[in-house]
């Protein structure tokens, strides 16, 4: 199934401190690769990795990255959102609580 798309109000995301950083193009290792904070990775219980990427403000969608490699606070994918999406730093287990607790209604 898709991931849930979560649209919080601006108290919610106020309450819950959802910060936000750019997907952004790195020089690593010598390539020019696609990172983002590691800060904003989620981790599922199988083990699979995550990222909750923010199309347009106060909503929230749930994408597959590949993680490469970690290199400081940077994820180095393989496998994500594009060049500039905007993904959640702060507040990512919230939001995947909170799309849990939906799909179970």
């Amino acid at each position: 199934p898709e991931p849930t798309r979560v649209t919080l109000t601006a108290d919610a995301a106020q309450r819950l401190a959802i910060e936000t950083a750019p997907v952004r193009q790195a020089m690593m290792n010598g390539r020019l690769r696609m990172v983002i904070p590691y800060a904003a990775i989620l981790y599922d219980t199988e083990g699979a990795t995550w990222t909750y990427a923010s199309p347009e403000s106060l909503v929230f969608v749930r994408h597959r990255i590949e993680v490469e490699y970690i290199e400081g606070d940077l994820a180095v994918l393989t496998q994500g959102p594009t060049a500039g999406t905007a993904v959640v730093t702060v507040g990512a287990q919230e939001l995947y609580g909170s799309e849990l607790e939906f799909e179970e209604e």
